[in-house]
């Protein structure tokens, strides 16, 4: 998402999840003062829409920290961009919803519509295994990684998700105001 608006990621921090996220978000703040940071986080059913959801998290934020927010999910925004996800996952685009930040569970489509794809590595990475306890298979993240460092085009997929739309516009800001 950075790398397609030209931004330098010089380290990442987190990947444990919403609750360390929120833990750990006031100091990402303070660390703000002094350099440059992003936090993205996964609105899913926590509020309506993300800036009561932000408020919540950070009432007073740093101008140097960008705290942005996936409708409903970070998935929506892969979703998003149809016509490329379709190909990944080796389904007809019309299984694609077209408007992905409507879905209640964006993860579950597309795990879902993974289940009908016709490769049986995508369903046996992406979709978990019928005596399973796991809500996903296991190479779903790699999968997925995969997908948005080789295929997703960010500003294509910007026209069926508005919070993408917001979240870039937004940094392509941050990024001139450097």
């Amino acid at each position: 998402l950075l790398a397609c608006i030209g931004i330098d990621i010089e380290n990442v921090y987190g990947e444990r999840g919403k609750d360390y996220l929120r833990t750990n978000v006031k100091r990402y703040n303070q660390a703000a003062s002094h350099a440059n940071w992003m936090v993205l986080v996964d609105l899913d059913t926590d509020a309506e829409c993300a800036p009561p959801f932000v408020a919540s998290w950070l009432p007073n934020r740093s101008p140097n920290l960008q705290l942005r927010v996936a409708v409903r999910a970070v998935e929506s925004w892969l979703l998003a961009d149809s016509k490329e996800i379709a190909g990944f996952l080796g389904v007809s685009k019309q299984r694609i919803p077209k408007q992905p930040e409507n879905e209640i569970d964006p993860k579950n489509t597309l795990i879902n519509i993974a289940r009908r794809s016709r490769s049986r590595k995508i369903r046996k990475d992406i979709v978990p295994g019928p005596d399973s306890s796991a809500s996903q298979g296991p190479g779903y993240t790699s999968r997925l990684v995969e997908f948005a460092l080789l295929c997703w085009e960010p500003k294509r997929a910007t026209r069926r998700a508005p919070s993408l739309k917001r979240t870039l516009d937004s940094l392509l800001r941050w990024k001139m105001g450097q």
